[in-house]
């Protein structure tokens, strides 16, 4: 976004009046620096951003706004800036007058051919999309720290007579005697090269079955983990399906069983 490079900025008057009407309704923070990162004008969406007001905002220093360790990102931006003369996007931390931090995403550029400054910029605030980020990395690694607290593998594979594994959890190793990373697309080993000759067949047969009728299924089969040993194990699952209703593949759960 472009619009500071079209009103002009009178020491006296301040700005156009009619322009400076539209920068406020907007729902974004537009800004301009000059040399020197020092701010020139904030629109209104500012204030309600930072929880500053544009009195005490107009002649501050920008980056005194941002966390400390983000300040790095913009002296980057700029140095892009110059150096290619393109608009950049950049991803920094404001810093509010309570300490509460503000996720922005931030588009600046050069207002002039030929000179770095002024710079005209973009804020938008995309605080409450980092959260659920936040939210949704904290649920997985509370999800694997319990996985890997369960002796059994959780899976996913694809549906071929080689179960390739998309993904298996850490339990892999006590339920095979395998390490999962040995385990997940590996064309020299495959969880089903490990399931009993005796048992793979019926394996198959179940899990296409469950398949067709769209429910979960439960086995009990045997396989030979990594020593060499036969183990029994149970296994539940049921299909993954597109929206159209193809099998994409299954997944679920093995665990070693108490009978031999």
């Amino acid at each position: 976004m472009t619009l500071l490079k079209f009103f002009r900025t009178d020491p006296v008057t301040g700005p156009d009046y009619s322009m400076n009407e539209l920068l406020n309704s907007l729902k974004d923070v537009v800004f301009s620096v000059s040399d020197g990162d020092q701010l020139q004008y904030v629109n209104h969406c500012w204030e309600t951003l930072t929880g500053v007001s544009k009195k005490d905002t107009v002649g501050r220093v920008l980056t005194s706004f941002f966390h400390p360790e983000d300040i790095s990102i913009w002296q980057n931006a700029l140095h892009d800036v110059a150096e290619t003369r393109l608009s950049q996007l950049i991803w920094v931390r404001l810093v509010g007058p309570d300490d509460e931090l503000r996720w922005c995403e931030m588009r600046l550029q050069s207002m002039r051919a030929g000179s770095l400054y002024p710079i005209s910029a973009t804020l938008c605030d995309i605080t409450p999309q980092v959260r659920k980020e936040e939210v949704r990395h904290a649920s997985l690694r509370s999800l694997n720290g319990l996985i890997r607290g369960v002796p059994a593998m959780l899976f996913r594979s694809r549906n071929n007579l080689s179960w390739t594994m998309e993904y298996v959890s850490d339990g892999c190793l006590e339920v095979t005697g395998y390490p999962a990373e040995q385990l997940m697309n590996q064309s020299q080993l495959s969880y089903g090269s490990m399931i009993d000759p005796q048992d793979a067949g019926y394996v198959w047969t179940a899990v296409q079955d469950a398949l067709n009728n769209n429910t979960a299924y439960e086995l009990k089969y045997r396989i030979c983990d990594a020593e060499g040993k036969r183990r029994t194990v149970r296994e539940k699952g049921r299909g993954i399906y597109s929206a159209s209703g193809q099998v994409l593949g299954v997944q679920g759960v093995v665990f070693e069983s108490d009978s031999q």
